[in-house]
């Protein structure tokens, strides 16, 4: 069975959520899904003042940590991570600046790659987030399967790139039905390059 490393950085759960369900949709189509945090030393004092990140911390805890060593294994990796001004989160931009090594070593190269994001303004502030994840995997050499286009989820307005989940002003719009609809599209799709 070819495995999906996920890595995500999460802080009120909706990338947490969304990675659940990728994990839920590729593990029903034989794929063996591995989930990963980055690390986030700030999250305990978040989780101090925002309910909504005190309700997912010890599940975001729960989760390994990601290294270098679960990039290598895995045959597919997918990266999530909240919008931080049309860019990824800092915390994601640091996991990802430590694997600078791979690059040189050229141990990704190959490997099959997607990401989501989840922003609070509009699609197209998360567009932006997904292109700078992309930017990184092409630089590792990895081969991007983007969401593209279906014309039976033209509702949802995703992006060609990946997905985008608009959590709002207070991060508290959770992942709905229309975007786990998107999800088991994506991974209907993403399957199909690793599959056995």
């Amino acid at each position: 069975m070819r495995r999906c490393a996920i890595v995500i950085h999460t802080e009120n759960g909706n990338c947490l959520t969304i990675a659940k369900t990728f994990t839920e949709e590729l593990s029903a189509r034989n794929v063996d899904v591995k989930l990963y945090r980055v690390e986030d030393a700030d999250l305990h004092i978040l989780a101090n003042t925002s309910e909504t990140v005190n309700e997912a911390y010890e599940d975001i805890l729960a989760l390994p940590a990601a290294d270098a060593d679960a990039l290598k294994k895995a045959d597919m990796i997918i990266l999530g991570s909240p919008t931080r001004f049309g860019n990824m989160s800092a915390e994601m931009k640091t996991f990802l600046d430590r694997t600078y090594p791979l690059s040189e070593s050229r141990e990704l190269e190959d490997k099959f790659f997607a990401c989501f994001t989840s922003c609070r303004h509009s699609t197209c502030e998360g567009s932006h987030c997904i292109d700078s994840m992309l930017y990184w995997a092409q630089n590792m050499g990895m081969i991007h399967i983007p969401f593209g286009y279906h014309s039976e989820l033209a509702a949802c307005n995703q992006p060609v790139a990946g997905l985008v989940h608009l959590e709002g002003n207070e991060s508290n719009i959770k992942p709905s039905d229309r975007l786990g609809r998107a999800i088991e599209a994506y991974a209907e799709t993403l399957a199909s390059f690793i599959q056995e």
